[in-house]
């Protein structure tokens, strides 16, 4: 893992208990390997907050060597973490094979009670920003190619942004299903780092005013649909692979959104992307209408990823602050909600209904 400490501000994770993992392969993992592979070594790599990883050389049948990247986690949400994921890199690479890991399977250890594995093609990787074109280039192919089930916004099952479930539950429009995760993350989020009247009065405000004000007109004038994103894609979940020089991906949380979702965590400085990847983006997938709106929807975004990270990195009070600061700007900016919007476009939106008009 890339070197994380600004943005877990300094949050060290609990010490590792129970049995090693890693001390041999656990015969349900090696049932799902092909058939006559050899087990060469399994060593740790890699280091994660939330999880323990190896990597585990092997050689097929016919001798040819064959690296897997192992991920392992415990208890019960470990293993829902770990099916999550399973379901998110297999979606992602069945769009992208180029771009993600081949996931080969999950599954529960035979050996150890409670311990959990998922497990995908193995590559060396340079841990450094990808390079800005063909990372944005295959980013937006993805969300370009994919096509949700039914048009609806959600996922099948939860998956987990780090150690945190999503609410995947699926919603006919992305307002209400932005406004269904946002609930969810403040709920852990309150119980992570304790009660706040100013932060309840602000929620008030922001689910009532700010989410309908910049994310209904996306409806209205049905200028999104879903796409296919990978949740979590900050620079720890990216690299550049060492032999083909090729952007790579991992740590995946999927759900079908708005697009513009994905960079919404590109927006804070600690992330390293920055505005000349946004902007990159924007040339092949170009932000939604009303367009003016556009960098506070990315603000809006943004509040999203800091509250995860307020619930994640719970040693820390910045978080909070930083996302409290975002809400409280967009409050102030909107007072009128969606109403006001309505009412100012009031002649256009009556020429887009009658067929006369075009945003």
């Amino acid at each position: 893992m890339p070197d994380v400490t600004e943005c877990s501000d300094g949050y060290v994770a609990p010490p590792r208990k129970g049995p090693n993992p890693f001390a041999d392969v656990d015969p349900n993992l090696r049932d799902k390997l092909p058939p006559g592979s050899e087990v060469v070594r399994l060593t740790p790599h890699g280091a994660s907050f939330w999880t323990q990883t190896a990597h585990l050389e092997t050689k097929l049948e016919d001798g040819t060597p064959k690296s897997y990247f192992v991920k392992v986690a415990q208890d019960e949400r470990g293993m829902n973490m770990l099916h999550g994921e399973f379901e998110s890199m297999s979606s992602l690479y069945d769009l992208a094979p180029g771009f993600v890991p081949k996931p080969h399977g999950w599954g529960s250890y035979k050996d150890i009670p409670d311990m959990h594995f998922f497990f995908c093609d193995f590559h060396d990787m340079i841990e450094e920003l990808p390079e800005i074109e063909t990372f944005t280039e295959k980013l937006a192919n993805l969300h370009l190619k994919s096509q949700s089930p039914d048009g609806k916004y959600g996922f099948p099952i939860t998956t987990y942004m780090g150690p945190l479930p999503q609410d995947n539950r699926w919603c006919d429009t992305w307002e209400e299903f932005f406004a269904q995760g946002m609930r969810r993350m403040l709920e852990l989020e309150r119980e992570a780092q304790g009660p706040s009247e100013e932060l309840d009065e602000l929620a008030a405000k922001f689910y009532d005013k700010v989410i309908p004000r910049l994310l209904r007109p996306l409806t209205v004038l049905k200028s999104i649909r879903p796409v296919l994103i990978h949740g979590d894609l900050w620079y720890g979940n990216c690299c550049t692979e060492t032999s083909t020089g090729q952007p790579i991906v991992f740590d995946a949380c999927c759900f079908w959104a708005h697009n513009e979702y994905e960079v919404g965590t590109w927006r804070a400085l600690r992330y390293r992307f920055g505005k000349s990847y946004i902007k990159a983006y924007q040339k092949l997938f170009p932000v939604a209408a009303p367009e003016e709106d556009h960098d506070d929807r990315n603000a809006l975004y943004s509040v999203r990823f800091d509250i995860h990270s307020s619930c994640a990195y719970s040693s820390s009070k910045r978080f909070r602050r930083d996302f409290m600061s975002t809400m409280k700007y967009l409050v102030d900016k909107y007072p009128g909600g969606y109403e006001e919007w309505e009412k100012d476009n009031a002649e256009l939106l009556e020429g887009i209904k009658n067929g006369s008009e075009t945003w």
